[in-house]
């Protein structure tokens, strides 16, 4: 029985350790189970608390006084002794205008914290989707170098299996032995770039670094072409960083406001009652208001604070938007060169330098050709196809920037493969 569930166990592990995923479905997941996507979430809720609570009128005080009360006349002689007993009930009214401003602040930081939401969950979908092709990538390169070092290890050995040879076959397998050595450091930096992408895919999919990951999509190139103007009337709208600084500004000035409102004294009105009994009884009963004076502080020091925000606000807002059209412009300027590069590139010149790889072994070992244009066609077939996988993936890295600067509400225009 112990056995039957030890197998349930491994299969079912085994189950979930091959789901396979496209990329969609990878920022789905993330989107659903990514950990600091709650605490933003939180935050949000955090925010709208704030609120509801500025919406809220203070508690009303209730102050009681009770003691002992003597009556003398003017010689001191006691004429009679009892209690004394006094109840006062106060609700503090603020100045007009103070509660609608502590409203409107929480009011923006609600929509600050959403903008910063919304920021987040378009910039951890955009990581997702470039790790996951940065995986597809690395893995590719370590697949395509493993296959040229197995086959180059082969030659080696079936040319040292030929016993007496002369110093030319020497030279070429002592050149094809020197090439598994830097065919090993590319297997090495593709497997650690794959390992690297799984990790931190795993970590912002909420899943156990241990599990490993298979993508069914493929490593093909974006298809979107952009329009500048287009590019930057939806940045300037639509970019989350720069609606936040603007509610940032906002904000501010509504801070430098309630500042300089916050020296309009506040009143407390309300009842009393008081009962005096000593030989006689005394009752009182009547209405009581309070209020401050600005006599001494009239809030200066935290109106020039409140000022100097305000300034600080807006140089950073104006900062934001030049910051981010000179970078979209950038980026836009890259996407289109990147995708020139990608179009130099001949319609299957990857499978055809592939299949002169495969064809340079079958002719090196024929003797028909040398060890140096055997070693230059595997070489050329693995560097162009680092070229090719830079080249998409830096064309993603662009697009995904790109879309994240316009707040993702950007519509592309598609372009063919």
């Amino acid at each position: 029985m112990w056995g039957c569930v030890a197998v349930l166990v491994a299969v079912s592990a085994h189950a979930r350790d091959g789901t396979a995923f496209t990329v969609d479905a990878l920022v789905t997941s993330a989107l659903a189970n990514n950990a600091e996507l709650k605490a933003y979430e939180a935050e949000v809720l955090a925010a709208k608390g704030q609120r509801t609570q500025a919406g809220f009128f203070r508690n009303p005080e209730v102050t009681v006084e009770i003691g002992g009360r003597e009556v003398r006349d003017s010689e001191n002689i006691l004429q009679g002794s009892g209690t004394t007993f006094s109840l006062t009930v106060l609700q503090t009214l603020e100045f007009p205008g103070k509660g609608t401003l502590r409203k409107a602040i929480a009011n923006k930081n609600v929509e600050i914290a959403e903008l910063g939401l919304e920021q987040f969950r378009l910039s951890l979908a955009a990581q997702v989707r470039l790790l996951a092709y940065e995986y597809l990538a690395a893995a590719s390169a370590a697949k395509a170098a493993e296959a040229v070092y197995e086959q180059s290890k082969t030659v080696a050995a079936q040319i040292g299996s030929g016993g007496d040879f002369g110093a030319r076959l020497q030279l070429e397998s002592r050149l094809v032995q020197a090439s598994l050595v830097e065919l090993g450091a590319r297997i090495k930096e593709a497997s650690l770039r794959a390992e690297q992408a799984r990790t931190r895919l795993n970590a912002l999919l909420g899943r156990p670094q241990s599990l490993p990951i298979r993508i069914t999509s493929s490593l093909t190139p974006p298809s979107a072409t952009f329009d500048r103007s287009a590019v930057v009337f939806a940045v300037q709208n639509g970019n989350p960083l720069l609606q936040i600084r603007r509610k940032e500004l906002e904000r501010s000035a509504r801070e430098l406001t309630a500042t300089r409102l916050d020296i309009a004294p506040d009143f407390a009105i309300g009842p009393f009652f008081s009962r005096d009994v000593a030989g006689d009884t005394e009752q009182n009963l009547g209405g009581a208001i309070s209020a401050t004076l600005p006599v001494w502080d009239w809030n200066i020091g935290n109106i020039q604070s409140a000022r100097a925000r305000l300034a600080m606000a807006e140089a950073l807002r104006v900062k934001a938007e030049r910051d981010t059209e000179a970078e979209v412009l950038s980026l836009i300027r890259a996407y289109e060169l990147i995708r020139r590069q990608l179009a130099m590139i001949p319609q299957g010149s990857l499978s055809d330098v592939e299949q002169a790889s495969a064809l340079a072994e079958t002719q090196f070992r024929n003797g028909s050709i040398g060890a140096q244009l055997y070693l230059d066609a595997q070489t050329a077939y693995l560097n162009s196809l680092q070229a090719s996988q830079d080249a998409v993936l830096d064309a993603w890295r662009a697009a995904l920037d790109i879309g994240l600067l316009t707040g993702g509400k950007l519509e592309t225009k598609e372009a063919g493969r």
